[in-house]
């Protein structure tokens, strides 16, 4: 009779084994009480209990009881953090949503340098019309619009943006610097840019360097650039002189031709003087006294571009303006490259230096004022923004302060691992713009307002503390859907938790136990090429051989469990399952050993610093990077050793991981194997429990204090989504379009990875019921892992579902000229329907869907996969590439979520071996194929998909200007019993029904309940409102 496998026993149970301190500790935390519930608190900023780690220095030395030096790296430095970095080198964010604005090794910052901060892009392009060392941010405002059917891109018009900058007066000694500095460690929704004075004479230039420091070491301007503001803000300290400029004319309204003006405190006008930057013999001297204005609160310019601008100011300012009249002629564009920005045609700016700290804030009010701008005007209309407009004027006075950060809580309960939700909350750190600043707390400021995407107020949390966090009931175009405002400093957003397991929800159907221990018969025998046995190659395809081993081992041993059950169980309660295992020849103890001892190996290469590549810690940017391999087909090693890493200095090898992309994705896969293998073996997990930390670490480190690692290197955690790509260049600048990531279901899998890691771990250091304090804390730090991670993986999913799977219905994000039903690549400022290896759209629909994992099931919503599988089987039977390279496994995948499991699995058994051997197919096996395609849900099959005419316009419809208002969707009238759906309430989120229960409870405290029979709707009731779904398509 087979057994299931018997984990080594551990002769040092009460002893923890070697080991090495890994950083401040794998998580930080603080007790906290939120809505009469305790939490446990764990916030990137740190926490006030001791660090679960017994040290805060990095490993010198992996433990295990081998020497293992984790080698540093000197890195290169052309893709070193360059000048514009004055805080400590590291660690430094490597693919954070402003990325862009932090490298690039051309001598000029440029219009590349940017970051979309929703709803605005800005760029360090700024000119002054008259001063020739001003320097600042251009603010752009946003056009998301369709480039035929398979890209929707962020769109700017440079004659429609504003400059916010500074300048300094004639008589300084000091001018700003040319390009800002990075004085402050950057946090995930902020990074701030300052501009300091630098010495304007050379023999300033020499005394300053020779005296080594800054004559001032305050900058002259800061600008925090904030994700969600609707604002720019601008923080000026005394000598500064604020700058505004724009490329388009302050004209009246309607247009009158050579006035040109800025409204003061919108009721005065300060008249613009004449200034010509292509002055002729006749062109009058500028005026030396030009006339200016007190501004008390406002200063609003509508431009000849039809945008109304408005900049809000901390106190009492005067100001001057002036226009170019005869502006010199544009350069001219070189096909192929991005046009240089235009030059500004008007400015704004003090006459006199401050005396004073000020704050200015600039906002669009109106992007249509009179409708003559054809790109964001309907019909050449005007668009009443004037409720806008007050609603922005109402809470200027309260901004995000420097401290603007996230964190999230858990419930403490006795058993975290079943805890249902998490609260994750956005601190925009509120405070005042007037001197002093003061908490936003006070009874007599206007809380914060700031945007919000879909997913947030998809589950936003209403008053959190002294936090209303209502919406103001205005959005704007994103191209993650409508952008819409919430009036509130600290928003908590309540996340379902995603629970993690080795096996699916349900065992495999006995139906297909024949084929599946065939294929597990054959696939244990599987061995990972030599190559990378010992490290030499790279950490992708290693690492998903890794992971391939790992998933045959976890089924085997999971019906092995269930046959032995089967003879602990009556003949008469045995299930069809059990019956059929009991005649079923499964791996023997010595076939499951031999594969896990292999797997065991090929792990611990990459863990114990023995590798040919090694990992080695990069301490420029502060992260764990591959060396690199030069590999020698003949030699099958590695031709280069360290401290040779060519990976740091190619960006084409290995993915690009010596420079930051993918991490997540190749870690992920190694780490699924280092739990697999802690599963079976307790006293390895425990001896290399230190060095997979160090790889969840650089992917995935909650604290901002570790000395060693970012934060939540690849998460943005304001869009739910992760970056994959990290600090390479193209042509020596940032990609134009910023940050991207692929494959969202690889990030999925790779936070599903450290969950599994952490909750096995928390088992094999014994939960907390140790002897050994050392087990104890370690058992606690798996534990948060744990928690952490199913976080990670909570809302990667959610946002997933929403930003990369592409629904017809009233979920739909993008434009409905994009017809695909994935996005193939996320950028931070482009969709695209293709990837980085080819443009079938079989290739996209598939690297949204691998690797295959129990996690699968909450990813692919067999909603969005009934409108998926017609695309993707169109797509993949037009191509012999597709079955050929192993995309058809995913294709058949698909098939079985939508309930067709026979055929899919009959197409499945007639692959050929090589396609499990293939570039697209490597990566899966027959055995987990079976397994997947055996372990689906009923699903009852009906593949009609929606026409674009059953789409329901106000759900779909995109705003068109910054303060459209979201419509409100109609409700059936409340009768006491429940009529048929209507299409939204048919596609919304709560509807989760089986056929056998079609009643849906949409309000009320049963809301997203599903019954047999219609509710009982009458007051105090379960359920007020409910709709029948049988009516659904």
């Amino acid at each position: 009779m087979d057994t299931p496998v018997v984990e080594k026993p551990d002769p040092q149970v009460t002893t923890p084994p070697p080991s090495t301190a890994h950083g401040d500790g794998l998580l930080t935390w603080t007790l906290n009480k939120f809505k009469g519930t305790e939490r446990k608190e764990t916030s990137v900023k740190g926490g006030s209990r001791p660090p679960l780690s017994p040290s805060v220095s990095f490993p010198t030395t992996f433990s295990g009881g081998k020497s293992s030096p984790v080698r540093t790296i000197k890195r290169p430095s052309a893709s070193s953090p360059g000048s514009l970095f004055e805080v400590d080198k590291s660690p430094l964010p490597t693919n954070r949503w402003y990325q862009n604005l932090l490298i690039g090794t051309t001598p000029k910052l440029t219009e590349t340098n940017k970051a979309y901060t929703i709803p605005y892009v800005v760029d360090p392009t700024f000119s002054s019309l008259a001063t020739p060392s001003a320097s600042g941010l251009m603010v752009h405002w946003t056009n998301v619009a369709p480039s035929g059917d398979k890209i929707v891109q962020v769109n700017t018009d440079p004659y429609g943006s504003v400059g916010l900058g500074v300048a300094s007066s004639s008589s300084s000694l000091d001018v700003p610097s040319s390009t800002y500095k990075i004085s402050k460690t950057p946090s995930p929704l902020q990074v701030e840019l300052d501009w300091y004075p630098e010495p304007r004479s050379l023999l300033s230039k020499v005394e300053s360097f020779l005296g080594g420091k800054r004559r001032n070491p305050s900058p002259f301007l800061t600008i925090p650039v904030t994700r969600g503001a609707p604002y720019v803000t601008a923080n000026y300290n005394a000598g500064a002189i604020p700058l505004i400029t724009s490329p388009s004319l302050p004209v009246t309204a309607p247009f009158h031709p050579f006035e040109y003006f800025v409204m003061v405190d919108g009721k005065e006008k300060l008249n613009c003087t004449s200034f010509s930057s292509s002055p002729t013999s006749s062109t009058p001297p500028p005026n030396p006294n030009p006339p200016s204005l007190i501004a008390t609160s406002t200063l609003s310019m509508h431009f000849t571009s039809d945008f109304t601008w408005t900049v809000y100011l901390s106190e009492p300012i005067a100001f001057s303006c002036r226009v170019d009249t005869n502006p010199t002629a544009p350069p001219v564009s070189t096909p192929g490259l991005i046009p240089p920005p235009p030059s500004p045609v008007f400015e704004i700016y003090t006459p006199e230096p401050l005396l004073s700290p000020a704050v200015l804030r600039l906002a669009l009010t109106n992007n249509c004022t009179l409708g003559t701008n054809v790109q964001h005007c309907e019909l050449t209309q005007p668009r009443d923004q004037s409720a806008y407009s007050k609603l922005l004027q109402k809470h200027a006075e309260t901004i995000p302060g420097p401290g603007a950060n996230v964190k999230y809580t858990f419930p403490t309960t006795t058993t975290d691992a079943t805890a249902p939700d998490v609260l994750l909350h956005f601190d925009w750190d509120a405070t005042t713009m007037s001197p002093p600043p003061t908490s936003s707390s006070s009874s007599k400021q206007q809380e914060l307002l700031m945007y919000a995407l879909p997913h947030h107020v998809d589950v936003m949390e209403e008053n959190v503390g002294k936090s209303t966090n209502a919406l103001a009931g205005h959005c704007s175009p994103s191209l993650h859907g409508p952008a819409c405002l919430v009036i509130g400093g600290n928003w908590a957003t309540r996340e379902e938790l995603t629970d993690v397991s080795f096996n699916a929800p349900r065992p495999p159907s006995a139906k297909y136990v024949p084929q599946l221990s065939e294929a597990i018969t054959e696939d244990l025998k599987f061995r990972i090429d030599e190559n990378y046995m010992k490290g030499a190659g790279d950490t992708y395809f290693s690492g998903k051989m890794i992971a391939k081993l790992s998933r045959t081992i976890l089924i085997a041993q999971e019906l092995r469990e269930i046959k032995f059950s089967a003879n602990a169980t009556s003949k008469s309660t045995r299930t069809d399952l059990q019956q059929t295992l009991l005649h079923t020849a499964l791996p023997t103890d010595k076939d499951m050993n031999a594969a896990i001892d292999h797997l065991r190996d090929a792990v611990t290469i990459w863990l114990n610093g023995s590798a040919e590549a090694p990992f080695v810690y990069d301490s420029a940017w502060g992260g764990l990077v591959n060396c690199g391999c030069t590999y020698n087909s003949d030699t099958k090693s590695c031709d280069n050793k360290y401290p040779n890493c060519p990976a740091l200095e190619d960006a084409g090898m290995n993915f690009g991981h010596g420079f930051y992309n993918d991490h997540h994705f190749h870690h992920g896969y190694i780490i699924y194997g280092a739990a697999t293998v802690a599963k079976f073996d307790a006293v390895w997990g425990r001896n290399y429990f230190d060095p997979v930390l160090a790889l969840i670490r650089d992917i995935a480190n909650p604290s901002h204090t570790d000395k060693f690692f970012p934060p939540f290197r690849h998460k943005d955690v304001y869009l739910g989504v992760s970056w994959a790509s990290g600090i390479g260049l193209i042509n020596g600048g940032p990609y134009p379009n910023g940050r991207n990531q692929e494959s969202s279901s690889e990030s999925i899998a790779a936070y599903e990875a450290m969950a599994l890691y952490g909750q096995t771990m928390n088992l094999q250091w014994g939960q907390g019921t140790s002897s050994a304090t050392s087990d104890n804390a370690n058992a606690a730090t798996a534990a948060s892992l744990r928690d952490m991670s199913r976080f990670l993986l909570s809302t990667e999913i959610r946002s997933a579902a929403r930003y990369y799977h592409v629904r017809k219905t009233s979920k739909r994000i993008y434009p409905k000229e994009y017809t695909p039903a994935v996005v193939g690549m996320l950028w931070t400022m482009m969709v695209q329907f293709q990837t980085w290896f080819g443009s079938d759209a079989f290739l996209a629909y598939g690297i949204q869907l691998l690797p295959l994992t129990p996690v699968s099931e909450l990813r692919d919503d067999v909603r969005w996969t009934k409108e998926l599988f017609p695309l993707f089987k169109q797509s993949c039977e037009a191509s012999q590439t597709c079955q050929d390279q192993g995309w058809s496994v995913l294709l058949r995948a698909v098939q079985a979520e939508i309930g067709d499991v026979d055929n899919a699995m009959s197409e499945v058994m007639q692959l050929p071996e090589s396609i499990f051997t293939s570039a697209g197919g490597n990566g899966h096996s027959r055995t987990n194929t079976i397994w997947y395609l055996s372990t689906r849900p009923y699903v009852e099959i009906k593949l009609e998909g929606l026409d674009d005419e059953d789409l329901d316009d106000d759900d779909a419809a995109e705003p068109k200007g910054p303060t459209s208002s979201p419509t409100p969707s109609a409700t059936p009238d409340k009768d006491g019993w429940c009529p048929g759906c209507t299409q939204s309430q048919c596609t919304s989120e709560l509807n989760k029904c089986p056929g056998l229960a079609p009643f849906l409870c949409f309000e009320g405290p049963s809301t997203g309940g599903c019954a047999p029979v219609p509710w009982d709707i009458e007051d105090g009731s379960d359920c007020n409102l409910c709709c029948k779904t049988s009516t659904c398509n």
